[in-house]
């Protein structure tokens, strides 16, 4: 006999997985306060496993097992799901190179198993464009396991930033022109996928055209696979996001996720610029993009499912947290380019950040809990 707050889980896996993310955040980015009095100290590994697979990784996870069985119309999240995803994600915590990575490809199949196994007995086609979102997930797979197996470095970046930006690019563009109000984008998409055939078939041929350009980007050299994939990110955003118009719906929300697309857009057109700044330049993406757009979505998903109450989107905090993430992410990237200062802006920025997640969390994390 499950209890009741068990079973909340399974029909609503974000309420556990949501709080554990945020949890994971605050612990990873903490990490680098230390360097203000040890500069000795640098646990990027346990930085990395705690922000994208304890956070990205809980929020992916969560998302998915609440909206899937939605939008296909078949069963909840099973009680061994929940479990397996929940104590395989904390321990990760306990490992290091290449355990980690061993880890993520686990958290990975637990995801595509829990897809599968509704994706055929689905009721209805989900979007289409949640086709980018496996895509997404396989690059997940194949970047954990060849850093893993083959060469770490190599695979790093297709691990850590690929992977979860085609996810965002997938669930992204159904969601954020939803949310944004963008009604033609929704209906002309809900025209296509909820069509009782084969969901590859309502797959338009440039979305297609859009994840092969985007995987292919990452198989090429500087700069032509940035210049490629900013290409992609941009198309995505003005076609599907609709970013180049201001929020037909206005709130706080959606004005937040309009600079979050906005932010996301820069930050690979960023990338584009230099090589040398490498993984610093990408910074930008997964604090203005990843954080901070997983915070936003999650404030839709807490309310919605919550108090249902609309005021909640219009909270003018999440301008400050939205301005706060920004500095936050501006800290992080200026710190290659003062060197005399890298370690502390690291720890400035990490201070920051956990101002604006700790805002963000008194707020609207509570909702998470039935």
């Amino acid at each position: 006999m499950l209890s009741p707050l068990f079973r909340s889980f399974c029909s609503e896996p974000f309420r556990l997985f949501f709080p554990l993310g945020i949890v994971s955040l605050l612990t990873g980015i903490l990490l680098w306060i230390s360097l203000l009095w040890d500069g000795g100290n640098y646990p990027v590994t346990l930085h990395r496993y705690l922000v994208l697979n304890g956070f990205v990784g809980s929020f992916i996870g969560g998302f998915l097992m609440t909206a899937v069985p939605r939008f296909s119309k078949t069963f909840n999240a099973r009680p061994f799901e929940i479990i397996f995803f929940f104590f395989v994600t904390i321990g990760g915590v306990f490992l290091v190179e290449p355990g980690i990575f061993f880890i993520s490809a686990i958290q990975v199949t637990i995801i595509l198993f829990f897809l599968f196994s509704r994706i055929f007995q689905r009721k209805e086609n989900p979007p289409y464009s949640f086709v980018f979102i496996f895509v997404g997930l396989f690059l997940w797979m194949a970047g954990a396991l060849g850093s893993a197996l083959l060469d770490a470095e190599a695979y790093k970046r297709l691990h850590y930033e690929g992977a979860i930006a085609a996810i965002i690019l997938g669930v992204g563009s159904r969601l954020i022109p939803g949310i944004l109000g963008h009604v033609e984008i929704v209906s002309g998409q809900k025209a296509m996928y909820e069509k009782p055939v084969n969901i590859l078939s309502t797959v338009p041929l440039h979305f297609f055209l859009f994840i092969f350009l985007f995987v292919s980007s990452y198989f090429l050299s500087f700069p032509f696979g940035e210049i490629l994939r900013a290409i992609v990110v941009l198309v995505i955003g003005i076609v599907y996001w609709r970013l180049h118009k201001l929020p037909q719906t206005k709130t706080a929300l959606t004005y937040s996720i309009w600079c979050s697309g906005w932010f996301i857009v820069i930050s690979f057109i960023l990338r584009a610029t230099s090589d040398e700044g490498g993984i610093h330049l990408s910074h930008s993406f997964f604090i203005n993009g990843i954080v901070l757009l997983c915070l936003l979505i999650g404030t839709r998903v807490l309310q919605s499912h919550g108090p249902k109450d609309k005021t909640l989107e219009d909270w003018k905090g999440l301008y400050v947290i939205t301005g706060i993430v920004f500095l936050a992410a501006a800290t992080r990237v200026s710190a290659f380019y003062l060197p005399n200062v890298y370690l502390s802006h690291l720890a400035y920025s990490s201070f920051l950040l956990t101002i604006g997640v700790l805002i963000w969390s008194f707020k609207y994390l509570r909702f998470a809990f039935p």
